[in-house]
């Protein structure tokens, strides 16, 4: 017991912290821009759909670590095959989030997704995000008035051009922090930080929906990056 004391306690999933990077300026902070959410430098901002998009994950990973091997023989007299590490392996991480009532973590996600793949009609870009992202110009319609909007330009849905954006149009920077409980705050102590490096979203899990009881929707997806750095901290003896 004395030596978890002196080691700052033990360690609980439950605590962490995610924070989203982007670039400055270009498309997809734009896009996002559009569904309502705000930016402080290069960070999510402050506004409701901000705060969803951080405090809402509710399910994250530590990303894992491996390496390539080959093999070589004849190192020593006598021995047999010997592995080594080669080549650096950076695979995927998955992130879940709690939705809200507005389902902004399906949408910031969908709004992502959709950026990588730009979706354009003929109008240019700049002029017409709200048109390409299919966002209805007035807020709070009811459903008959959305579902007008969703049947309407047939022909854009059907033969609408999907044109691949550059890498720099849709990568972000994750801050995966593990935390713990500390006297100031639930997490005040952070023991490190994974940096995950030219992140995109890969895949969108299905969000399952059924009658029954009620359950909060939770929409899961998969992230690329390039590689990561971790930053480390001792907190055994932090007492913040």
């Amino acid at each position: 017991m004395n030596t978890i004391v002196d080691s700052g306690g033990l360690s609980y999933s439950n605590t962490y912290d995610i924070e989203w990077i982007f670039p400055t300026s270009n498309i997809l902070r734009r896009n996002f821009e559009s569904i309502g959410m705000s930016f402080s430098g290069g960070n999510l901002g402050d506004n409701t759909r901000s705060d969803v998009i951080k405090l809402f994950c509710d399910e994250a990973q530590l990303p894992n670590i491996a390496a390539q091997t080959g093999q070589t023989r004849g190192v020593l007299l006598g021995q047999g095959t010997v592995n080594y590490p080669h080549t650096r392996v950076f695979t995927d991480f998955q992130l879940g989030w709690i939705c809200d009532a507005d389902m902004t973590p399906l949408k910031f996600l969908n709004v992502w997704y959709q950026t990588i793949f730009g979706e354009y009609d003929n109008k240019p870009v700049e002029d017409n995000i709200k048109s390409q992202l299919r966002i209805s110009s007035q807020a709070n319609k009811k459903l008959v008035d959305i579902k007008n909007i969703a049947s309407e330009g047939s022909n854009i849905e059907v033969d609408r051009s999907i044109r691949l954006n550059y890498p720099s149009d849709y990568l972000a920077k994750c801050l995966i922090s593990k935390v713990e409980k500390g006297a100031s705050a639930s997490n005040s102590r952070a023991s490190m930080v994974y940096t995950m490096l030219e992140v995109f979203p890969y895949s969108i899990d299905a969000v399952p929906l059924s009658a029954g009881t009620s359950q909060s929707t939770k929409v899961t997806a998969n992230f690329y990056y390039s590689k990561h750095n971790i930053t480390y901290n001792d907190i055994s003896n932090f007492k913040g």
